[in-house]
């Protein structure tokens, strides 16, 4: 298995974010290192949703897309499991995050099934786990894949770049 930052390079979704993170001193050597980190990377798709300006602006100061690249970086090994829980993890840049599940939202039904003798729990528990995975929301930016684990930390995959506060773009 390859370290956190390097199964992000590895996927092809993912480029203007793991060229922001090439781009500053330290960076990529930090998420090299022994961790465990937590990463939620936006998609370019989610890149793109910023305006070509605000893009621009963003790559050309190195302050404050350090600031943003950071942010999306938590200290721990947070699996989507753990994400289930309203929480707010402190990131890299200091800032925290706001951990959320519309699942608690969403009537689940008013009596319970009993599965656990049949084939259908098997379907059935898979697809609640990925419902119940998908409804976790990290600052109102919607998880859109989880657990991709590497050998020092976890990725979870975002479809909206996570601004810090104070920081406009």
């Amino acid at each position: 298995m390859a370290n956190v930052f390097e199964t992000v390079r590895a996927q092809r979704e993912y480029t203007k974010y793991v060229k922001g993170v090439e781009s500053l001193t330290g960076l990529v050597e930090t998420l090299s290192g022994p961790g465990p980190f937590t990463l939620f990377v936006p998609t370019d798709a989610a890149f793109n949703r910023l305006s070509d300006d605000q893009q621009t602006e963003l790559f050309a100061d190195p302050e404050k897309l350090s600031k943003v690249l950071k942010y999306h970086i938590v200290s721990g090994y947070y699996t989507a499991n753990d994400l289930l829980d309203r929480l707010f993890l402190k990131t890299l840049e200091g800032p925290r995050l706001r951990v959320w599940s519309d699942i608690s939202e969403v009537p689940l039904g008013e009596r319970e099934i009993d599965t656990y003798k049949d084939a259908l729990n098997y379907i059935a528990t898979d697809m609640v786990t990925t419902a119940v995975q998908t409804s976790i929301t990290i600052n109102g930016a919607h998880v859109t894949q989880a657990n991709v684990k590497a050998d020092n930390g976890i990725m979870h995959v975002i479809d909206k770049v996570l601004i810090p506060p104070f920081t406009m773009l």
